[in-house]
């Protein structure tokens, strides 16, 4: 068990750009044994995936790997390989075969236009000798294995259920077992024959695993597998990766920006920054006594869903980047004197919750912003000819006010409604029925739900209705500088108070500065920013009308803890600063938590329950809202005394 399967030695991997080289990895060295798992954690950029392409030999141009070695034994061999000294076909053999790789978006690794059976079936045909229907089996049992399809007993029992008012299963016959045989066969190649668009994104991340493990692998490489998921998906694949390795006595390098995901399933973990290890250990070691100051940032800046803080720990609470005068080289060097507020049993804490009841009561004094009165939206089921078969209820009967400076959470998994809900407030999506009604202060209560698209009324309160949405990459026109995006909502509603071009720019740039950006950037483009920066490019244009409300859709999940933490923060800050009312979109409980005075949980289009959010988080009601705070990655229960005593 403790032979390594995998040996990294001094492994620098580059990429040249303008005739400028970028060291993407630098002199890394770490192994992994067989049966173990290696977590290897760190924000984006860090150098992670380029690791994981580099020891797959999938390393884009123009990057190449400019020193080291990759060392790897199969269960058969007596010495290791080093794969950086292979043939290009014998590399092919051990990639996908020996060494397999699970990728972050399922979506965009699978081909929309053929079926999951037929790649399923090619990968294994591609390694093994072996015909088609003998492939299809496989592929069958690959599924059952990774629990997309049912197993034959459960297949089985499924049919007796659906028959038992015509049979009575007890007594058999001929003509049953034949029936069962048939119903089995239809439902194994049922699944075969599903598009990817056909399956949710936990459904195609376990085809996926269902091909990465396909031809038995040595190594199995999972670059963040769950990012895009649901925390109840999360949990659901971070089993099944668990029960997976240890049935098949199976290695993994498992990729994530989360150490509270790592937490739970590795053995070892590498902390990387910069294209560095900093720091590598047990995980029991990492968690407990981290000595980089880099880990101990990763670990503290993640909103704990038993924790009661005011405000969340960054990175660069931890650390600070040293000049060297005289080389000019940077170095790492930790902050001195830094208390961080992250609370567990303490006055201090009690003295929190105090200031949270005081803020519940003063907001229930204040007057009511918005209101939705049995909301529906739904969408018609095309069947034959075009024709509307049936309806899909995507929002039923929802109803809920939102008070002036709240901020209310909206939670639940991924097709619940939420983003169709905020959508719809907005007028971006009509209703079908009910009532959606805002006040400004300027004026009384406008119903949004029956103004029409042009009517003016409906741009002028977009001026004070704004949204965030989740993903900043496909938020802002890349062709337009951050400076015209963001001042393209002042160009749009013509507010008077900035009537010249010298107005605008000069509110761009107090823009930019509330967000924490540099006011000199304004001629940048989006693709010269990070995620987390153009996620603030977001949120200062929605801000610079001075709205008074903003929808917030999952505006922090597609980000790393680190920079989701910055931008938690700040809107915050300028929801203090600026009197804003949020309604702060998330399946993540741990954020909504530390965000929200109210939540409310949506499951399959309604309303599943609400309340404040220390009753949603302590005492929920629901089955549905338990499993979904069960479902949050939690330290091992052995090692969260002692992080708490570090923290």
């Amino acid at each position: 068990m403790n032979e390594p399967v995998l040996e990294v030695r001094n492994l620098q991997v580059k990429f040249t750009n303008d005739h400028q080289d970028v060291l993407a990895v630098d002199e890394i060295s770490f192994s992994v044994n067989r049966g173990e798992v290696l977590g290897i954690v760190g924000e984006s950029g860090s150098g992670k995936s380029v690791t994981s392409l580099a020891v797959m030999g999938l390393i884009p141009t123009p990057g190449k790997i400019s020193g080291g070695e990759i060392w790897f034994r199969t269960e058969n061999e007596a010495k290791p390989v080093n794969l950086l000294n292979v043939d290009e076909n014998i590399r092919r053999e051990y990639r996908g075969g020996q060494i397999a790789m699970i990728f972050q978006e399922p979506m965009s690794s699978l081909n929309p236009v053929y079926t999951i059976g037929f790649q399923i079936t090619e990968a294994i045909r591609l390694h093994q000798r072996v015909n088609q229907e003998q492939a299809e089996c496989q592929a069958i049992d690959l599924l059952q294995e990774v629990k997309l399809l049912a197993s034959d007993e459960q297949l089985q029992e499924q049919y007796l259920n659906k028959i038992q008012s015509t049979y009575n299963p007890q007594q058999g016959s001929p003509q049953l077992t034949q029936e069962i045989k048939t119903y089995i066969a239809q439902q194994k190649q049922a699944i075969l024959k599903r598009y990817p668009h056909e399956l949710s994104g936990g459904q195609l991340q376990r085809v996926m695993i269902a091909m990465a493990i396909s031809c038995n692998p040595t190594l199995l490489i999972a670059d963040e597998p769950t990012t895009a998921l649901d925390v109840t998906v999360q949990a659901t694949i971070l089993n099944l990766l668990r029960h997976l390795c240890k049935e098949r006595n199976m290695s993994m390098m498992f990729i994530s920006h989360d150490l509270g995901v790592i937490a739970n399933i590795a053995d070892q973990v590498a902390v990387m920054y910069r294209g560095k290890i900093v720091e590598n250990g047990s995980i029991g070691q990492i968690l407990v006594n981290p000595h980089h100051p880099y880990t101990k940032g990763l670990l503290n800046c993640r909103p704990e869903i038993d924790k009661v803080v005011k405000k969340l720990a960054t990175v660069s609470d931890y650390m600070e980047e040293v000049k060297d005068p005289v080389t000019g080289e940077m170095s790492i060097e930790p902050k001195q004197g830094v208390t961080v507020s992250s609370i567990s049993e303490s006055e201090e804490k009690q003295r929190l919750i105090k200031e949270q009841q005081k803020r519940l009561e003063k907001l229930q004094k204040q007057e009511d912003i918005l209101s939705v009165e049995n909301v529906r939206v739904y969408f018609p089921v095309k069947g034959v000819f075009g024709k509307a078969k049936d309806v899909f209820k995507a929002v039923d009967d929802v109803s809920f006010i939102v008070k002036r400076g709240e901020t209310l959470g909206l939670v639940g998994e991924s097709g619940c409604g939420k983003s169709t809900l905020a959508r719809t407030i907005l007028r971006l999506i009509p209703s079908t029925g009910g009532t959606i009604k805002f006040r400004s202060n300027d004026s009384g209560w406008e119903e949004i739900s029956k103004l029409s698209i042009n009517d003016k009324r409906l741009r002028r309160l977009r001026q004070n209705l704004q949204i965030v949405f989740q993903n900043p990459y496909n938020s802002l026109n890349p062709r337009l500088t951050i400076g015209q995006a963001i001042m393209e909502p002042m160009v749009i509603h013509k507010n008077p108070k900035w009537a010249t071009q010298k107005q605008k720019i000069e509110r761009v740039k107090m823009g930019l500065e509330r967000v924490k950006l540099n006011p000199n950037w304004y001629n940048r483009y989006p693709h010269e920013l990070s995620g987390g920066q153009r996620q603030r490019v977001c949120i200062a244009r929605a801000i610079i009308l001075d709205p008074k409300f903003i929808i917030c859709d999952e505006s922090v999940s597609a980000l790393d803890v680190s920079v989701q933490a910055e931008v938690l923060n700040l809107l915050k800050d300028l929801q203090q600063e600026m009197g804003l009312t949020y309604i702060f979109i998330s399946h993540d409980l741990s954020v909504v938590k530390f965000m929200s005075d109210r939540i409310m949980v949506m499951n399959r289009g309604q309303l599943e329950e609400m309340g404040t959010a220390d009753e949603i988080i302590n005492h929920p009601q629901k089955e549905y809202t338990q499993r979904l705070i069960a479902s949050i990655p939690k330290f091992p229960e052995e090692l969260k005394q002692s992080t708490n005593q570090m923290r």
